[in-house]
């Protein structure tokens, strides 16, 4: 699930029973950082939440989902009468005027983003105490319900068609200055008409990355890159990994690193080989989930192409 941990409270987990060797300055400065995991636990589904403001525009109807940087709801929109769906974002990302510019910013970005396979976001919004992006409502299903439903691994042509679509979309926000940083199956969306779509874009990054150092890391250890994990400086690369794990996943019916996996892991402990593949298919997972960035393919789309011709091959033979 997501995860949001301060910088500040991380801690290496691993108990020691033995004093360990001493550790240069760089271990030294590595292990400050894992001090404690805090993980953001959702409120009960059936806990009552609401819009502070009561003559709100919109009427809250089902709570959709939960994560790090706060909740999603279906609402009815009272004037325009459609359904939208609404992130009201978690208190934190907006406890300062800093953090409010930031999250301005970012939604400014992401309005930008027109692609038919992003999620549309309509505008920011503020109901009391609240803000909220209103956001197009798709129906449908994540892709990470319908993994837990194949109990397995999809067709190859399926989970390279999702990943090559996804790639697109990715490209096309990281050409446009955006990045996602928090590229799960839970993140992409398969339509009720068929149609891909990449959600929660800028969310993630405002809360956690973007191409500058911030106190907080945000994201899925499973999928999150090393550098993510270790809060370091972020580019394009990150996504780049975080897609590869989900290609691994759809491709070989589980994860790279272990599900639960220790954030403190995926920052200093490169994942185990890619196995289950053919040795065409891992090389190119392999060299999109390096864990040096710069051992990774520039381009996310150059990754999909790339992953389509070894799968290509693969049936050739």
């Amino acid at each position: 699930m997501p995860i949001v941990v301060h910088k500040s409270q991380l801690k290496a987990a691993q108990p020691q029973a033995a004093p360990p060797p001493p550790k240069t300055p760089e271990e030294e400065a590595t292990a400050r950082r894992f001090s404690k995991v805090v993980m953001n636990k959702p409120l009960r589904r059936g806990e009552y939440f609401g819009l502070d403001d009561p003559s709100s525009r919109y009427e809250i109807t089902e709570i959709l989902g939960e994560g790090g940087t706060g909740r999603v709801v279906r609402a009815i929109d009272k004037i325009l009468e459609m359904e939208v769906a609404i992130k009201i974002l978690a208190p934190r990302l907006v406890r300062d005027a800093s953090s409010l510019a930031d999250l301005k910013r970012e939604v400014r970005i992401t309005l930008s983003l027109v692609h038919p396979h992003i999620l549309r976001i309509y505008n920011l919004e503020k109901s009391g105490l609240n803000y909220m992006i209103i956001m197009e409502l798709l129906k449908g299903n994540p892709l990470s319900r319908l993994l837990s439903q194949a109990q397995g691994v999809f067709e190859p042509d399926f989970s390279i068609q999702v990943v090559q679509v996804a790639a697109s979309a990715l490209g096309y926000a990281h050409r446009h200055g955006v990045l996602h940083l928090d590229i799960n199956p839970a993140n992409i969306f398969l339509t009720d008409d068929g149609v891909v779509k990449v959600i929660d874009f800028g969310i993630a990054k405002l809360a956690g990355g973007g191409p500058s150092k911030s106190d907080y890391i945000v994201g899925t250890p499973e999928y999150m890159s090393p550098e993510q994990a270790r809060g370091d400086m972020l580019d394009a690369r990150s996504d780049i990994y975080s897609l590869g794990v989900v290609a691994a996943q759809l491709l070989t019916g589980h994860t790279l690193h272990a599900s639960g996996v220790a954030v403190a892991t995926v920052a200093t402990t490169p994942h185990p080989p890619v196995q289950g593949v053919t040795q065409e298919v891992a090389a190119v997972l392999e060299c999109a989930t390096a864990f040096n960035k710069e051992d990774r393919f520039a381009d996310v789309e150059e990754f999909a192409n790339a992953l389509a011709a070894a799968a290509a091959t693969r049936q050739d033979a």
